[in-house]
This record gives C-alpha cells, structure tokens and sequence, in this order.
C-alpha cells in the first residue's frame, strides 16, 4: 500500500479520536530511534535503569519489535488529573498518584483504541495493528514527540504545550502509512529547574532519570530492598503509591487539560481515608482496588508502603 496523504482522511481519524476522550494526537512513522541509540546507551551504562531489568535497549529503540509490519504510530494524549483531586488534601490522609485514581487506565484507553482500529478498518479493510497502552517496550513519549504532540521535559515525561503532562499516552502501530505530522521541535522547559530541584531522591538530571532513585520505582515497580534513602523520603513527603512531585511543580501543569470525571477519576477511599485506617484486610485490598491499576501493588507490598510512609518500619 501507498502512504496515504489525505489531509480529509486523517482529519476523519482525528476526529474520531477526540470523540474516544483524547485531547491530542499525531501521526508518527515507525523508524527506529537511530538518534536516541547514544544517550540511550549512556543511561543503561550509568545504571539509570536500576532495578528495572526488564527494559531492553535494543527492543525499546525499534516500534517494529512490537510490530514488524508497522509502518505508522498514532500517537493520543489522554487527560486524567483533576483539580478536585489532589493527593493529600484530605484531612490526614497519604498521597497516592493522580493515575492511580479512577478505573484502570490500560483498559480504558485500549477499549478507545481498539475503536480507533475498528473505525480505521471499515476505512482500510485489509489494515492491521497493535495497540499499545504502557507495557508495550516502545518510546512512547518519543513517539509523541515525533508525532506532534509535545516535548520530553526535564523531568522526562511528555509535555503537551499548554496541556501540560498530566496525560496518559496510547498509541496505535498501523501496516497502513500515512503522510506523518511534523515533529516538534527543541523543548520549551527553557533554564526553569524546578522540576529537578524539588525531587527528593535528587533521582532527576536534565533530560534523565535515575530509576534506581524514583519513589515510584520502589513504591509501585520493587517491592523489596528499598534503599533507605528512598524510604526516608517516602517518609518525609507521604507519597505511599508513586509520586507526582515533578509535575506539581513544573509550571506547564498551571493551567492544564483536565480529565472528564465522566470519563475518569472516581474517587476512592484510599484517598481519602485518614492514614491508619489503610491498614485494610487483604479481602479488602482486592476489593477496594478491583478494576483500578492500584492491582499493580501486592497487598504485601501496599502493607510495607504504609509502614514506610509512616515510619514504622525499621529500615
């Protein structure tokens, strides 16, 4: 097949996307990341992927480990914070992430996207894809960059302009080639540091990230050997599932796009309870997480983060 360059046609798809919740999208070719190959390989040789042992360099910097017939990523934005919904803002509670909060987020933005693949099938009968949703091993926010959505700040994450980085990203790889959008270029974090400033973990360099020393890695990906700085912090600033301290900070996220209640964030108790009161049951743990991504974390390990964020646990 021919690389489409409908302008009519994207715009339909487009369109389509924002009517499944996403509120920024792109169209990005599937070449590999030839680029990103020296600072990428410069992080894994500095341990910057700490106890992560499952991410590979070489699957990672290719979309087509994951599709080899993949000739476009569709790459969509999808809001979740609300201003109504601030970790720690209730009344003696702890702070779980904003992406935590709701239904889990994989399976709302695969449901979207596999739409998305249906809508573009009764376009293109003979396409075929492979939606991705955060545990594909593909660059996603490379991949948004590439396809018009933002830029990587100094913190790492996606930022989508005036959107700001409170968003999940989904992408879908295609066998169909469109014309793609243009790639933004540089980024707009200018000399602010804030963002690296304010990490307690100091696990935050321009532009890289130490995995070994984020709060998320140990409080949600590791659960065992927590380095003690990292649980000193974890206990110092309450973050007991996560941590959205780079983005609170970071001025982008002033006046950001805000998720739709309807769509995301119903609320939980975890949020809100007083800290002691979390120390639930394990029929509780799976009844109060059920369909939430907070499944991720074993009740053991929730039961360890609450012993930690309250310094009641020898470390």
């Amino acid at each position: 097949m021919t690389r489409i360059d409908s302008t009519e046609i994207k715009a339909q798809i487009k369109k389509f996307i924002y009517s499944q919740g996403f509120s920024k999208t792109g169209f990005a070719l599937c070449e590999p990341f030839v680029e990103e190959e020296e600072h990428l390989t410069k992080w894994f040789s500095d341990g910057f992927a700490g106890p992560l042992d499952y991410l590979s360099q070489k699957n990672i910097l290719n979309p087509r480990h994951v599709l080899p017939e993949a000739k476009t990523a569709i790459v969509a934005f999808f809001p979740y914070a609300r201003p109504d919904a601030i970790p720690g803002s209730a009344l003696g509670s702890l702070k779980l992430s904003r992406y935590l909060w709701g239904h889990d987020y994989h399976k709302i933005l695969k449901s979207r996207l596999f739409r998305l693949l249906e809508f573009i099938q009764s376009i293109f009968p003979n396409a075929s894809g492979r939606v991705c949703v955060d545990t594909a091993p593909i660059m996603e926010r490379k991949l948004a960059v590439r396809a018009g959505l933002g830029w990587q700040g100094k913190n790492t994450l996606l930022i989508a302009g005036k959107q700001g980085s409170w968003g999940f990203l989904g992408v879908l790889l295609l066998d169909v080639e469109f014309e793609p959008d243009r790639p933004f270029e540089g980024n707009r974090c200018g000399i602010c540091s804030k963002c690296l400033d304010s990490c307690p973990t100091n696990a935050l360099e321009p532009f890289r990230l130490d995995c070994g020393r984020c709060l998320t890695t140990w409080n949600i990906e590791r659960e065992l050997n927590t380095p003690k700085f990292v649980s000193d912090a974890i206990s110092k600033t309450g973050w007991v599932a996560g941590c959205d301290i780079c983005q609170e900070v970071c001025p982008w996220n002033r006046t950001p796009s805000w998720g739709n209640p309807e769509l995301w964030g119903d609320s939980s108790c975890l949020h809100t309870w007083p800290s002691d009161n979390l120390y639930v049951t394990q029929t509780q743990w799976k009844k109060i997480t059920n369909g939430t991504a907070l499944r991720r974390i074993r009740f053991r390990h929730w039961m360890s983060n609450l012993d930690t964020a309250l310094g009641k646990k020898n470390v």
